[in-house]
Formats: C-alpha cells, structure tokens, sequence
C-alpha cells in the first residue's frame, strides 16, 4: 500500500508490518494533484508516480515523476504534451493497469479528458472521453474485471431535471465505460447504465461480486448495488467525516503478500 500526506510518502505492507518512507521527490514543496501506486510486472518493480503542480502568475507549472522501490529514487520525466489548460488543484488517486498510470484532468476548455503514462516506455497520451457523455455529467475513474473503467453520473438536462433537484432528492443514475486497449483511438466502449437510484450522492468503484459502490447522501454512508440482480446493500457506516462526500473515494484489490519494503542493508 501506499500512504502520503503532503509531500510525505509512504510504501507499507499490513501483513509484514514493514515500511519505507520514500525520499522526498523532486519539486516536495509543490501541491500533489495525482498520486498512483502500482506493480509493473514487465519490471518487476513497484512504482510511484506523483503529478505536482505550482501555480503561478497566469498560468501553472507542472511536473510528473517517477519513483522505482529498486533504485529507492525518483526520476523526474520532462513532457511536454501535458495541457497548457490544466486546471485541476486536488489530490486524486491515478488508476493503474500494465505498467499505464491514468488520470482524470480538469480543464477550463474544452472538457476533462484522461492522461496516460506509460512507465516503462516513458510515453504520454491523453484520451478523449467518450462523445456521448454531456458537459453536465461527473466523473469517476477506476477498475472494473482488469479492464480501465468510467463511471459516469447523470444529472441535468441529460435526465430532465437539474443537477440541483437531483442532488437534493438523492437520486443518481450512472453509465459504465470500458476503456479499450492502450493507444487506440476509439477507445470506449458503454457496458450498461444504472438507475436512477434513490439516496445516492455517487459511485466510486467496483466490488469483485458484480457489486458498483456508491457513496450514500447520509456522510459516511457505503451503499453497493448489484447491477445483476439489482440488490442493494448498505454497509456499515465507516466514519462520521462530513468530508468523505466530497473527497476523492477509490476502491483497490488487497491480497496479502510477503514482499518486503525495507531498504536493502548496505
């Protein structure tokens, strides 16, 4: 697992109760927009990948960088595709598939669109969303059966109502997108839309029992709808956080594993 706050990152693994805190990346005392985590098989290595921003004076600075536990450094990449119209000043989690980092970006014009970095080639591309999608929809990017997957929520004049009525009756409908492979053009196929459910503020992930997770419009509350069978069911509340509803909620696999994350003894 990885843990970070503010410029501090963390590599630990539960079941060996080890740690590493990673060396401070290049840039640390820049704001983290997007932080990924993942193991690259092609490498046999684990890897972090942070996005940091500094606004300035009419436009923002970004950089991207890459950290290898087998080297225990980081490695600043300088690309220039990144848009000169980013505009995105959260932390969010990146998703990750085969050795490809994805994120969502928020622009000012025209729309969001997906970045991807390839950490091993050390290639980046940035994706159209899919066309059919309107610019009053939200989004949420995550895993779906190993496949990149786009969630997106429905409100407005999409469903005949406003967003304002939608959010304060609580009630949500959603697409799912699946992302084809890395690099085609035409990469999005629409696997099936649910709803419209009462009592949702948003999904956030997948569950491996066909099972799609929803934040619920109570603060803490984790709802899972079974898009199969159409059961739902409410878990039990986690936190009482007013603040989980409007952060940046993502569900990840955990298998338990003997990897050790201390640093090697010189």
């Amino acid at each position: 697992m990885c843990l970070s706050l503010n410029s501090n990152i963390v590599i630990c693994n539960p079941a060996t109760r080890e740690f590493r805190l990673l060396p401070q990346p290049p840039c640390h005392s820049w704001h983290t927009n997007y932080l990924g985590f993942a193991f690259d098989s092609r490498t046999n290595d684990y890897k972090v990948v942070r996005v940091a921003t500094l606004r300035k004076i009419g436009c923002v600075d970004y950089r991207i960088h890459i950290y290898c536990m087998s080297a225990d450094s980081w490695e600043e990449l300088f690309l220039m595709a990144l848009s000169h119209n980013f505009n995105g000043y959260h932390h969010h989690p990146c998703t990750s598939k085969d050795g490809v980092f994805y994120w969502l970006t928020s622009f000012v014009h025209p729309r969001d669109q997906i970045d991807a970095l390839n950490t091993v080639e050390g290639s980046f591309k940035q994706r159209p969303l899919p066309v059919d999608i309107g610019f009053d929809s939200r989004t949420n990017l995550c895993l779906l059966n190993d496949s990149v997957a786009l969630i997106v929520s429905l409100y407005g004049s999409r469903l005949g109502e406003t967003q304002f009525d939608y959010e304060r009756q609580g009630k949500t409908q959603f697409d799912v997108w699946l992302m084809d492979e890395y690099g085609v053009p035409e990469c999005w196929t629409k696997k099936y839309t649910i709803g419209p459910i009462l009592g949702i503020h948003r999904p956030f992930g997948f569950h491996p029992n066909n099972e799609v997770l929803m934040t619920g419009c109570d603060y803490g509350l984790i709802v899972s709808y079974n898009h199969s069978t159409g059961d739902i069911k409410v878990y039990k509340q986690l936190c009482n956080w007013p603040e989980l509803i409007r952060c940046s909620t993502q569900v990840f696999q955990y298998s338990e594993s003997l990897v050790s994350v201390k640093r090697r003894s010189t």
